[in-house]
């Protein structure tokens, strides 16, 4: 079970761009579903890349996806995920990208196996330098639950292989995100 994930980074690129809120954020912060009436705002993020590019996936560090990414997740049918309307102010232009906003969580790492830094109290992850997940709670949890989840002991989002499969079958291929399998990711694979 374990090798049937992988956590969703942004690709290694100074063009780029990350995002940051243009608004208040609050509400995604809470486990649960938002309610919104109107896209939520974002905007490039610090530093600007000299000759930014938009692409399929951009990092908040909630994912933010293009329009055909968000389709392909959107076939799954994902509990605990809700694709968010973002308009991106990108320069002079306002992109409509989408928030995939995990607000389903499970606490499923393997403290015994998995290789950290915890905080004095325990209770906050500085750093994760290996990923365990428990086996034993992703068996109680159905398939259908699992196949997108956010870590609950950290802001790690994880999906299942049959989800990634959809997500780079797309063509042209996406760009701008890496899947990393599990068993090779740590806090540091961004840079890698």
């Amino acid at each position: 079970m374990q090798d049937d994930y992988c956590v969703l980074v942004r690709a290694r690129s100074q063009q780029h761009p990350l995002l940051t809120w243009d608004q208040g954020y609050l509400p995604f912060l809470k486990p649960a579903p938002v309610v919104v009436h109107e896209p939520v705002k974002l905007k490039w993020g610090e530093p600007i890349p000299p000759r930014p590019v938009m692409v399929d996936h951009h990092s908040l560090p909630a994912p933010v996806v293009s329009t055909r990414v968000k389709e392909a997740l959107e076939a799954v049918a994902l509990r605990g995920v809700q694709l968010v309307p973002a308009d991106v102010q990108a320069g002079d232009f306002v992109l409509r990208y989408w928030l995939v906003h995990m607000w389903k969580s499970i606490r499923c790492m393997d403290r015994n196996r998995s290789i950290f830094e915890a905080s004095r109290s325990g209770l906050i992850l500085l750093s994760i330098d290996k990923l365990f997940l428990d086996e034993a709670v992703l068996g109680e949890t159905p398939l259908e639950e699992r196949l997108v989840f956010r870590l609950a002991e950290s802001v790690v989002h994880v999906f299942h292989r049959t989800v990634v499969e959809r997500v780079l079958a797309l063509s042209p291929p996406p760009e701008g995100l890496r899947f990393i399998p599990v068993s090779e990711w740590g806090d540091a694979s961004g840079f890698r």
